[in-house]
């Protein structure tokens, strides 16, 4: 039975969940204000700005965030204690020193970088006024990694996702009303994120989980940067297979497409968060399964999951098919022509799903160079797709280009998955989710050719009828006991939080 590990991953990653749930709704509450105050043009320079720090924090990390939830379980587990503490202080150390010197280039050297790299002799100025945010930004998503590591996901969730989101979100209202505009932006990014990095360095501290560096720990320290190193380049080919069509939009179009095709990446891939939450605290499962050579749990935990995951995304994928149109011109009517790339990106969302963790069981069963590997791989594919598509097709060219993308690369997980552990996400159970999913797409595209309401009363009526026809159809086709069970284990702890 894997009762206690379900229960385990749904509370754990049900507070994951929440925190994730809220952050998004911040999130997507920040990009419609800053879209619909700003416009294309202005939202889509952040956004370009936005993606290039976030990929040099990347580097800054040296690929820590995920040696940690490994290192920092293995070991609070045996009660080494005392190197686990040393580990974190050498982690923040070494990311400290690396973010301040990319900081430093990164602002002298703005101007050639905008020219010269990204074609655009404007984002110099947002460059340098952005750069010092890579430091912020480098710090705080280590955090996750200690948090993750020590099972203890509420503070990670508070400071990183809602403190953030929250604080951004009621900032840009507050500039955007007064007439700020791109600077504004930059302000609601800096405050947010100051707040956020003191709430995280204060837990950290108040748990004591600052260590001494100590000349005895160092082949602890070398052991974390050997098993980091591939995750530091799977990590940026990772981001950069997701962001490299951002960044060829903006190099072959302009910023205002950036602007548009961002609002259809953020709404396309809202899901995501189902998928990452579920993953932090599945991870050190996976660890301590692996090593006690429980497979069949951990395959039937992967099937579980995964059949959760994927359900909801192909909901999400057909009933954005129905109202693409009325979901973009939310954000403006200048943002109507992204509707083919949010059908498209979502379509990709729905492939992940559909492999769900295979890549992160690579990683924490000791096979971390195979995500190097596939990356590496699919980064090729996905740059020389956008090269060629992008300048013909727009911003539906860079969907389709990450929708094969994405396809191949879960594609190439799930083959190295089965080779070494031979286990797959799949059993009969998967077609129910998929059976509900249809009848519900079906159902809801006839009622909404006969429905012609203002766009925001549209979205709310099909995506009623569609929810409630999804959920009938699962009920009827039935569920499994894990699922009844992950249902009550939720349903008890709203009423307990009722109480």
């Amino acid at each position: 039975m894997i009762n206690k590990e379900l229960v385990d991953i749904t509370k754990k990653s049900g507070i994951v969940f929440l925190g994730r749930v809220f952050s998004t709704i911040f999130g997507f509450l920040f990009s419609l204000a800053a879209a619909r105050l700003m416009g294309a043009d202005v939202y889509g320079k952040l956004m370009y700005v936005t993606v290039i720090i976030t990929m040099l924090s990347l580097v800054t990390k040296l690929g820590l965030t995920q040696g940690l939830v490994q290192f920092i379980s293995r070991f609070t587990e045996n009660n080494r204690i005392e190197e686990r503490n040393s580990i974190i202080s050498f982690s923040f150390l070494l990311v400290s020193v690396f973010s301040i010197i990319l900081s430093v280039i990164l602002f002298i050297f703005s101007d050639f970088i905008a020219l010269n790299i990204f074609n655009n002799q404007k984002l110099a100025s947002l460059l340098k006024v952005m750069s010092p945010i890579l430091i912020l930004l480098s710090l705080i998503e280590l955090t996750p990694g200690i948090f993750r590591g020590l099972k203890i996901v509420k503070y990670q969730v508070l400071g990183r996702d809602l403190i953030q989101s929250f604080i951004r979100l009621i900032m840009v209202l507050i500039l955007g009303y007064l007439g700020y505009k791109i600077y504004g932006l930059v302000a609601a990014f800096y405050l947010s994120m100051a707040f956020s990095l003191l709430y995280l360095f204060y837990k950290v501290y108040d748990l004591n989980l600052f260590g001494k560096i100590k000349c005895k720990f160092i082949t602890s320290y070398k052991e974390i940067l050997i098993f980091s190193a591939p995750l530091l380049i799977s990590s940026i080919l990772h981001y950069s297979i997701s962001k490299v069509d951002i960044f060829m939009i903006g190099y072959f179009l302009n910023t205002s497409s950036v602007g548009i095709y961002t609002v259809a990446l953020k709404i396309g891939t809202l899901t995501n968060f189902l998928l990452f939450s579920i993953n932090s605290m599945f991870a050190p499962n996976i660890t301590t399964l692996y090593y006690n050579n429980q497979m069949v749990k951990l395959e039937k935990l992967y099937q579980v999951i995964t059949k959760w995951v994927l359900g909801i995304n192909l909901s999400v994928f057909f009933l954005f098919i129905i109202l693409s149109k009325e979901i973009m011109n939310v954000f403006g009517t200048e943002f109507i022509i992204g509707w083919i790339a949010l059908i498209l990106i979502t379509a990709g969302q729905v492939v992940n799903a559909g492999v769900g963790s295979a890549g992160l069981i690579n990683v924490m069963t000791g096979y971390p160079k195979s995500e190097l590997y596939v990356s590496i791989i699919v980064f090729v594919i996905n740059v020389t797709l956008n090269y060629f598509l992008i300048p013909i097709y727009g911003i539906e060219g860079a969907a389709f280009a990450s929708l094969i993308s994405i396809g191949v690369m879960n594609l190439l997980r799930l083959y190295i998955l089965y080779n070494r552990l031979e286990i797959l996400p799949y059993n009969k159970k998967y077609l129910h989710v998929i059976y509900s999913a249809i009848i519900a797409f079906i159902i809801g595209y006839i009622i909404n050719s006969y429905i012609d309401l203002h766009y925001l009363l549209h979205i709310l009526v099909i995506g009623f009828i569609f929810t409630a026809i999804d959920i009938f159809a699962n009920w009827q086709f039935g569920l499994e006991e894990d699922d009844i069970m992950i249902l009550n284990k939720i349903k008890e702890k709203l009423l307990k939080n009722k109480k």
